[in-house]
């Protein structure tokens, strides 16, 4: 048991990968239960799919060994998805499920496309859409934890106009809070995080990180504050065991991440649901 723990400390890359779990998973605490709360789930979904299209064009331009340029190239044009998302979606008329989920899948749909026909290297989509710890460099937890700092600033700085957008939107403008402002921010926001995340747990897997700790939350929490702090150390924790067992028995990290998070969350539930019963 000790084994897997200080193998962390013996190997750069597995270091590197716990940090990188550790800054991934703060980050995806810190957010998550906005998104629940917003009812965006689905659109957490549409993004990190979205990325696809991205990467598809980066992989085309670049040579997976240009780390910079790939990531760069990949966050613009997602950046880009994302903000024609946004625009979409705001206040309009028609369910906005409808316009995520044509989205979801044409620029799901496209990327695969384009990756086929004009990427440069063939075999490294797996390890985008579905992580991969070997990946993980210096310059990638400086970005992830520029990316913690970013959302810690944007999130908890002005946590009550959030609050009052997520549950009151009307009375919010009223007050003079500038929705729009805010709408475009979040969704900017879940492209960084979700970009930056793409070595560790997958655009396709990402998502699990950023909707079970707040769903958890919202669920055990008492009060607003609680739900952040419990989202914050569930999603750290779980994430942790999550390295720690796919390092252990050689297992793909970010499938790892979503699996354990999953289980708590299930486990938790059900636990929750037989002391209700036996009160």
């Amino acid at each position: 048991m000790s084994s897997m723990i200080t193998d962390f400390f013996q190997y750069d890359f597995l270091l590197y990968a716990l940090l990188g779990t550790i800054f991934l998973a703060l980050t995806c605490g810190l957010i998550s239960p906005l998104i629940i709360a917003r009812k965006n789930a689905f659109m957490g979904a549409a993004i990190s799919h979205s990325t696809l299209l991205g990467l598809a064009i980066s992989m085309s331009l670049f040579e997976a060994a240009q780390a910079l340029p790939l990531f760069v190239s990949t966050l613009l044009i997602t950046i880009f998805l994302t903000l024609f998302l946004a625009y979409s979606t705001f206040r309009q008329k028609l369910p906005n499920d409808s316009m995520i989920g044509i989205f979801y899948t044409s620029t799901m749909a496209l990327g695969i496309i384009i990756h086929t026909l004009f990427a440069k290297d063939q075999s490294d989509l797996l390890s985008f859409l579905f992580g991969n710890i070997l990946l993980l460099t210096v310059e990638d937890l400086y970005l992830s934890f520029g990316i913690l700092l970013i959302t810690a600033l944007v999130i908890l700085i002005p946590l009550k106009k959030w609050l009052f957008l997520t549950f009151d939107e009307e009375g919010a403008i009223t007050s003079g809070i500038k929705a729009q402002i805010y709408h475009y921010t979040f969704f900017v926001l879940l492209a960084f995080l979700i970009v930056t995340s793409i070595k560790l747990a997958g655009t396709v897997l990402v998502e699990t990180l950023l909707l079970v700790p707040g769903f958890f939350a919202l669920k055990f929490s008492k009060n607003i504050v609680q739900t952040f702090v419990v989202s914050t150390i569930f999603s750290t924790v779980m994430a942790i065991i999550g390295i720690v067992l796919a390092n252990a028995f050689g297992l793909p990290s970010g499938a790892t991440l979503a699996v354990v998070l999953f289980t708590a969350l299930v486990i938790s539930l059900f636990i929750k649901r037989v002391y209700n019963l036996l009160r």
